[in-house]
């Protein structure tokens, strides 16, 4: 019976995202209060009494009222996905309450990745060290019998727990953005890439820089134009990725929530005063969930533009370039063109020469007989 209202509802509020799984934040923050609240946890001085939480025999009207509050509350906060998503990524902007964080957060992390590159580069040049000693001669090395077998063993050690801290260190880097926008003045943005106050936020960003701009193409402006020629298999796991990202991110903050409403059991000094760990681990786990899920996503982002790249010249009617300077100048100029609201083709694109296919091979008339898959 959920599963059709949760279809009915997705086609009423026009999502295509919607689903059985998009409501259940909602459901489980008012379903895990309401039955704290009726089991008389929230009384300090009151023994619980879970026999109010299972519903009776005459209590089906009751419990279906409640199922349907509960869910109608999933249905009304799905809308929010997108701000929930925006609120774990970073966008603390005023008037935020977390807006005095960013600046904290932001250096948080670029301390964070600045160690985990100071890390990477020493184990580097301690390899290369290493290397070029290798590389003497045979007369210039030390005899062998000069290092006892102790000093081989915490050598090798010593060499095995630097590859560990390394490897540690590239996952660690490999978190965060990089600027690939050679048009980005190095005094208006961190030069190793704009940082965000979240980890989310940061693999988001990786997952923009990494896709559309290292082909001179904005991925936030560019995306919704290129995504009539998405490929039906690629799109579709491009919705369910951010489906999962979104979900995951609605959980997270909805057990958060539900952490901050158990908060009051902390006062019982019983068994029951431990019973907020329980959201609160949950929390953390979604959290991390909606990260994985960023790293994937932005996989799959990079691999769109990787193979429909040339598809926004040609939907264009541009001739497509030679060189990858040529290419990437060229949506450049695209991208620029788009982002204005007062710029005009000719002028913006300096009266570019154009070319027209057959209809066969237009890039428009292939996206509307393809087509992107249905979800």
């Amino acid at each position: 019976m959920l599963r059709a209202l949760a279809d009915a509802g997705g086609k009423a509020i026009g999502g295509a995202r919607f689903s059985l799984t998009s409501v259940m934040p909602g459901v489980l923050l008012v379903t895990v209060i309401t039955a704290v609240a009726r089991a008389g946890l929230y009384d300090v001085g009151a023994k619980p009494d879970f026999s109010d939480v299972a519903p009776r025999g005459q209590d089906v009207s009751a419990v279906a009222l409640f199922v349907f509050f509960a869910f109608v509350v999933g249905v009304l906060l799905r809308p929010f996905e997108a701000a929930v998503v925006q609120l774990l990524e970073g966008y603390w902007e005023r008037p935020s309450p977390l807006a005095p964080l960013r600046g904290a957060a932001v250096e948080r992390h670029r301390r964070r990745r600045d160690r985990a590159q100071i890390v990477i580069q020493h184990s580097e040049e301690v390899a290369q060290a290493e290397r070029q000693a290798a590389s003497l001669p045979t007369g210039n090395r030390p005899p062998a019998g000069s290092v006892s077998l102790s000093e081989l063993v915490d050598r090798d050690r010593r060499a095995a727990r630097r590859r560990r801290v390394a490897e540690q260190a590239e996952r660690v880097r490999s978190v965060y953005p990089t600027e690939v926008r050679p048009e980005v003045p190095g005094d208006e943005r961190d030069p190793d890439g704009e940082l965000m106050p979240t980890t989310l936020g940061n693999m988001l960003r990786r997952a923009e820089r990494l896709s559309g701009d290292r082909y001179g193409l904005d991925m936030m402006v560019v995306y919704p134009r290129i995504y009539p020629f998405i490929a039906p298999r690629l799109e579709s796991a491009v919705t369910q990725q951010l489906s999962l990202i979104a979900a995951t991110a609605s959980l997270a903050v909805s057990l958060g929530i539900t952490t901050l409403a158990m908060l009051p059991l902390l006062l019982r000094w019983d068994v029951w005063s431990v019973l907020p760990l329980a959201p609160a681990i949950l929390t953390v786990l979604a959290y991390r969930g909606a990260t994985a899920a960023a790293d994937f996503h932005g996989t799959l982002l990079a691999t769109v533009f990787d193979v429909h790249r040339f598809d926004l010249a040609k939907a264009f009617h541009y001739k497509l370039p030679r060189s990858a300077e040529q290419l990437t100048v060229l949506n450049k100029k695209i991208s620029d063109f788009i982002t204005q609201d007062t710029a005009r083709l000719d002028e913006e694109m300096d009266d570019r020469p154009l070319e027209h296919p057959p209809e066969s091979d237009d890039a428009l008339h292939r996206a509307n007989s393809n087509g992107p898959a249905e979800t």
